[in-house]
């Protein structure tokens, strides 16, 4: 473009001209464009921001629903875990002592004794659990009648189903007929090693 053949205010027209397409372009060069890709950004990080509160949402929704299985199971395994053995005084006989005297007194058995063996392992089911269990066994002697022995072993069963019978042996005594030796071997749920923390 040759200016100098020009009108004087054509040329300051042409030069104004100039002058704001310059000024134009700097602007969207140095601000729209920056502000663009920021906006763009900006947009995508809401989006993502959404769609994590859209999760968020629904998973308090949920909650409810899952406090609820949870308590559930705690309730039902409640019982299970009452039911397992811990050693009293560093003891799981005298545990078992705690949990079963009175009963075995009150159905007429004397002269108890508690005895803790060697635990049993229980077979592991598929996949390795992080808690194994055991049984327990625990040998209980005793003197008093059958009558007795059979009343105490159903009490037992009523009140502590988990606890099995592993073996029963009554000897007779002679000198007194009515009141015989009685040696019981309960197996009680233990808790064995743990897998992995």
């Amino acid at each position: 473009m040759n200016l100098n053949g020009m009108a004087p205010n054509s040329r300051r027209a042409a030069l104004v001209t100039l002058a704001f397409s310059l000024l134009a372009a700097g602007i969207y060069f140095l601000a729209v464009s920056p502000t663009k890709t920021r906006l763009a950004k900006s947009t995508k990080a809401l989006k993502e921001q959404r769609a994590k509160h859209a999760t968020v949402m629904k998973n308090l929704a949920g909650s409810t629903t899952v406090a609820k299985r949870i308590e559930e199971a705690e309730s039902a395994l409640r019982p299970y875990r009452e039911a397992t053995l811990e050693p009293l005084l560093e003891s799981l006989a005298m545990r078992a002592k705690s949990f079963v005297d009175s009963m075995a007194q009150g159905a007429g058995l004397i002269d108890l004794e508690y005895e803790a063996l060697e635990p049993r392992a229980l077979p592991v089911p598929g996949r390795m659990p992080r808690q194994l269990y055991a049984r327990e066994p625990i040998r209980i002697l005793a003197r008093g009648s059958y009558q007795a022995a059979a009343s105490f072993l159903m009490r037992l069963e009523r009140d502590m189903p988990l606890v099995a019978l592993e073996s029963l042996s009554i000897t007779a005594v002679h000198a007194t007929p009515e009141t015989q030796k009685i040696e019981m071997i309960l197996e009680w749920p233990v808790k064995g090693a743990v897998t992995r923390q």
